[in-house]
């Protein structure tokens, strides 16, 4: 194999595989708008359900109260498990959205349209 040949099929092997990566982008889109809840920009409730939290250096286990935050939905992105969750954004403080993330745990958590 000379220098031209092996040129030749490595621009090969990268179109491929860059039409591939375009194919996956483009897959991932259609997944995210086919599952979303919420338009993103929406503001939003949500109310962490009350539940147990472990504090590993006391070996403890406290109750966590039902708590309510509004936020806004940013963007939505696609998770380990493969679920469509919404990347959620603090109030800045007159009510808009703020550049800080907001951190909930999504599982023990109901999201509502305000």
């Amino acid at each position: 194999m000379n220098k031209e040949e092996f040129q030749t099929k490595k621009n090969d092997i990268d179109s491929k595989i860059r039409e591939l990566k375009n194919q996956k982008i483009q897959l991932e889109k259609e997944y995210i708008e086919s599952n979303q809840g919420f338009p993103v920009g929406s503001k939003v409730c949500i109310t962490v359900l009350a539940h147990e939290r472990y504090i590993f250096w006391n070996n403890k286990r406290i109750l966590v109260p039902e708590a309510k935050k509004l936020a806004y939905i940013a963007d939505y992105e696609i998770d380990d498990n493969g679920e469509v969750v919404p990347s959620l954004r603090q109030l800045d403080y007159n009510g808009g959205m703020s550049a800080i993330p907001l951190f909930v745990p999504l599982k023990k958590a109901i999201i509502e349209l305000v």
